[in-house]
């Protein structure tokens, strides 16, 4: 949908050229039900030099990171009724992730290199499934009706392009040999916001389009009112109306969406004034949008290459002033200088007989669910420590950092420092911060199990031995009772369970202790 989405910015609406309908084509690529195909979306930060200058290393890691990403698919399998499924991979900076996907109405798989399960998310839920309409066929003919009404008329108001070519050629796709039409079109500059402003203009200006889409959309929503649930007819219509009813509702829809048309068309003419500068600064030819398509005879689109880009050279970086050229060194320099994005796409067997792969209902997998109920440590666990999605999740994402910050003035849990100047802790509380398990014992000694570093702590009230993995080593303070909370030193503590700890002062100068750990 990304290609069609932006291959109607750059041919919809222009008049029949040497033989080929931009609109009929641009619907009759909404209307497809299968198709297979391989594809690329690929993204880019365009930084200014000396972008890296002031951040730290994980910072700096991290803008390389979304600066350069790319999604590669290929052997993608789409059928409208059977789901979706593809092999691609995943590339962000020099980490490089592939993948296997498959979707159905049912469930979500995905296959992660370095994943020691497949991801296995239900898309289903039994008690809404039982209460749904089985008429199917019937809520997919209404779809393809609201897609209907509402693509005939922003598409056949879209403005034609700046620059716009067609020209007969072959070419090969999945490795035959197509004739058809290549298509080239592009806007750029100013060239974007005038086609923006003409779009806006066509749409308040087709008062009855607009009204016929709507009763379109209304005749549809009723004609399946028991089985779609939830339609846009309550933000448009409030609510279903009556036959007698209908007309006005309709009416009434259409002027609530002329009058935010014209509030919009109003917004981009109050730019233009009060921000001229700024807009003509960000308008430059670095600022486009231009595609290439390759259309068969029967006006499926079968290649497309889809490229986009904003400038941002001239623009100032948010919440500074322009001071002018010789204070030009008070302005904040922006780390970026643009932002660059291509999509390109080959599709084969349009309409055909595709069958995707399925999600797996045999194999052990890890359910997504369970995922997000685990502990950072643990979601580590389930992927290879040499994999690339090993190293992003923990050493870019750091999911398994553990922080712990206490006050001994606000906490509920507070710490407390003895008159030998020994700061404790409750031991239950911090413990369980961490993910670790507290249990007492028949003895009246208490176990801690952290299974972060599998560690196991033996501690007895008043005594000052902490027996740690079956070894007795000496704390600087007895485990203490205070208030019925057992309290334990911190330091000693934080050594034992693998965490970094220190005194920090909070903005309005208050101590904070803070311990810290990334198993």
């Amino acid at each position: 949908m990304t290609v069609i989405a932006l291959v109607a910015i750059v041919v919809a609406g222009c008049q029949a050229l040497n033989g080929l309908d931009f609109n009929a084509m641009l619907k009759q690529s909404l209307g497809t039900t299968s198709y297979e195909s391989s594809e690329t979306v690929e993204f880019k930060l365009l930084l200014n030099d000396g972008a890296e200058a002031g951040l730290s290393g994980a910072e700096a890691e991290i803008m390389n990171l979304i600066a350069n990403v790319k999604l590669s698919l290929t052997d993608v399998k789409t059928d409208e009724r059977k789901g979706m499924s593809a092999e691609g991979s995943l590339d962000l900076g020099a980490k490089h992730i592939p993948f296997a996907l498959m979707i159905n109405n049912e469930a979500a798989e995905l296959k992660l290199d370095g994943a020691k399960k497949p991801l296995y998310l239900s898309l289903t839920d039994p008690e809404a499934e039982a209460a749904a309409s089985t008429d199917d066929e019937a809520i997919m003919k209404a779809g393809k009706q609201i897609v209907d009404a509402v693509s005939g008329y922003a598409i056949d108001n879209l403005p034609n392009p700046a620059n716009l070519s067609v020209k007969p050629g072959q070419e090969t796709v999945h490795g035959d040999t197509v004739t058809g039409m290549n298509v080239h079109a592009e806007l750029k500059g100013r060239e974007l916001l005038d086609w923006l402003k003409g779009y806006v203009d066509a749409l308040m200006a087709d008062k009855e389009g607009l009204k016929s889409m709507l009763s379109s959309l209304l005749e549809t929503l009723q004609s399946q009112a028991g089985a779609i649930e939830a339609s846009p007819a309550d933000s448009l219509f409030g609510s279903l109306p009556k036959e007698d009813e209908k007309q006005e509702a309709v009416n009434k829809a259409a002027d609530e969406i002329a009058d935010a048309l014209k509030q919009f068309k109003d917004t981009i003419a109050q730019s233009e004034k009060e921000d001229a500068e700024e807009m003509d600064a960000l308008l430059n030819d670095g600022t486009y949008v231009k595609g290439d398509l390759f259309v068969d005879g029967k006006l499926d689109i079968r290649k497309a290459a889809i490229e986009a880009a904003v400038s941002l050279e001239g623009v100032t970086a948010p919440g500074t002033v322009d001071l002018g050229p010789g204070n030009a060194e008070l302005q904040e320099q922006s780390p970026f200088k643009g932002i660059w994005m291509k999509v390109t796409t080959d599709r084969w067997n349009v309409n055909g007989d595709v069958q995707p792969a399925q999600p797996s209902k045999s194999q052990p997998v890890l359910d997504a669910e369970s995922l997000m109920n685990m502990e950072g440590y643990e979601v580590l666990n389930q992927f290879d420590k040499g994999s690339d999605v090993y190293d992003l999740l923990r050493n870019q994402a750091h999911i398994s950092k553990q922080t712990l910050v206490m006050s001994p003035e606000f906490s509920r849990n507070a710490p407390i420092i003895t008159p030998g100047g020994v700061t404790i802790i409750p031991l239950r509380y911090a413990a369980e911060s961490f993910g670790a398990t507290v249990k007492e014992e028949k003895d009246g000694s208490i176990r801690v199990q952290d299974g972060a570093t599998n560690t196991s702590l033996l501690l007895k009230k008043g005594s000052s031995n902490a027996i740690i993995n079956g070894k007795t080593v000496k704390w600087t303070f007895p485990m203490t009772v205070v208030d019925n909370k057992t309290y334990v030193p911190a330091r000693d503590f934080a050594k034992a369970l693998g965490a970094q700890i220190s005194w920090e002062a909070d903005e309005d100068d208050f101590k904070l202790l803070i311990l810290v750990r990334e198993p």
